[in-house]
């Protein structure tokens, strides 16, 4: 291929299979995809599609991976929106052949056509994924396991609303583009093929080049995680806590989060994004890595209702707070496959942990540097723990309350939150460190 990462056979192949789209189609795949089009160029061809779409590529560099990988973004579009097509094609036994070609000429170039996506196939293309830049913060990675989730739950990411108010509310759909070319817009194509003949999947505006989700700006694909869960789409709160926890346990590796805003809309939070960076609960941010690593739903839920409820309800946080701790001593002694008794109280467990852990201060030999200090602060665990426990029964969520005791602010809340999360990340730190350094089958046996 003379250095070029995509052949001019493969190119040709897809110059030919767009003579039959309009030219508007064309530009919708390419502009989505960043490809710019040299029209002052004059290739030798005869049709104005192909030199369409030859202005196109005469701005690519093919021996480039930035310039390469934006092509490949174009030809992935490009096959998204074919498939998608295929039901209401002409001759539908025709267009799968050339689909399958597509993906054929690829192949041979080092790339795969898979769920559709594509990927690299052999080591040497795998630099042009490698080292295409992106000046998003979200990765393509973290965007289709949102998106994967989205669909395997098989939640409907418009809500209540019907699609076309979805979109609606993000997107000027009279402005953009329609995929059909009997309509002139957007609105029309999607209004003709999800509710008049219902041909899309459920899911097609993941896979839609004029919306490009995967590799739109991460504050674009940001709105529309947010506004799936804005109260006029998604009323139910129960709903809306379990979206936006699976969303937070994805985002977080690439240091976003969505929280709720002060702004409410009948007593409903309205939700943002952030980065983790910048704003936030300094503990929540080291919990929310931990949930990452431990990957289990219940505690990313908790984390995001204590976020969520430190301002609008402080009460519930603390409750949370206390139940965060609970569930992290939990998992490590079943880890060691160790006996919870019933009934048993949070300093109780906190204490069962510490003796596992070797965290009593007792086990710190009094010629160790530093003991002293050490065992000051190991003995203060077990009050952190008494102390959420005393505060969860008389302010917390799930008690009556004595009518005396007066409700907290959130700055009492966020300590509550702030002293949980540190001492289920030291706990959870250590028992990870002792797993690093003794044989683990032996230590579950101690």
């Amino acid at each position: 291929m003379n250095g070029e990462l995509v052949s001019k056979k493969t190119r040709n192949e897809f110059r030919e299979f767009l003579t039959n789209w309009t030219l508007r189609e064309i530009e919708m795949e390419f502009d989505a995809a960043h490809i710019a089009c040299d029209r002052q160029y004059d290739p030798q061809l005869s049709g104005q599609r192909r030199r369409f779409v030859e202005q196109h590529y005469h701005t690519l560099d093919f021996t480039n991976p930035d310039d390469v990988h934006r092509l490949l973004s174009a030809y992935e579009n490009i096959l998204n929106t074919a498939t998608r097509k295929l039901p209401t094609q002409y001759d539908k036994a025709a267009t799968e052949r050339a689909i399958e070609n597509l993906v054929a000429c690829l192949k041979k170039d080092g790339f795969k056509y898979q769920d559709g996506k594509l990927t690299s196939s052999i080591p040497e293309t795998r630099r042009v994924f490698d080292e295409a830049r992106s000046d998003n913060n979200i990765s393509e990675i973290t965007r289709r396991n949102i998106l994967d989730k989205i669909r395997i739950d098989n939640t409907a990411w418009s809500g209540r609303l019907s699609e076309i108010d979805f979109l609606s509310r993000l997107y000027d759909l009279e402005n953009l583009p329609s995929s059909d070319h009997r309509f002139e817009t957007a609105k029309g194509d999607i209004f003709q093929h999800r509710v008049n003949n219902d041909d899309w999947l459920n899911d097609w505006v993941f896979s839609d080049s004029r919306f490009d989700l995967i590799r739109s700006p991460d504050k674009v694909f940001l709105r529309f995680l947010c506004e799936m869960i804005h109260p006029v789409v998604r009323p139910s709160s129960q709903d809306v806590e379990k979206i936006l926890a699976d969303f937070n346990q994805c985002l977080v590796a690439d240091g976003w989060e969505i929280y709720a805003e002060r702004t409410r809309i009948s007593n409903m939070p309205v939700f943002a994004a952030r980065p983790l960076m910048v704003k936030g609960n300094s503990a929540l941010k080291a919990v929310a890595l931990l949930i990452v690593e431990l990957n289990a739903e219940y505690m990313t839920q908790q984390i995001t209702r204590m976020e969520t409820a430190i301002e609008s309800d402080p009460e519930l946080a603390i409750g949370t707070a206390k139940e965060f701790v609970e569930t992290i001593c939990k998992t490590i002694l079943r880890e060691h496959e160790e006996t919870i008794p019933n009934g048993v109280t949070l300093p109780q467990l906190v204490k069962q942990v510490c003796k596992k852990l070797s965290l009593l201060p007792a086990d710190i030999p009094d010629k160790a540097k530093g003991a002293e200090n050490i065992k000051r602060i190991l003995s203060n665990l077990g009050s952190v723990a008494q102390g959420l426990a005393e505060l969860r029964s008389l302010y917390g969520s799930g008690h009556g309350k004595d009518a005396k005791f007066k409700g907290l602010k959130s700055r009492h809340a966020r300590l509550a939150v702030g002293a949980a999360s540190t001492l289920a990340v030291f706990l959870f730190d250590t028992y990870q460190a002792r797993k690093a350094t003794t044989n683990y089958d032996d230590m579950r046996k101690r």
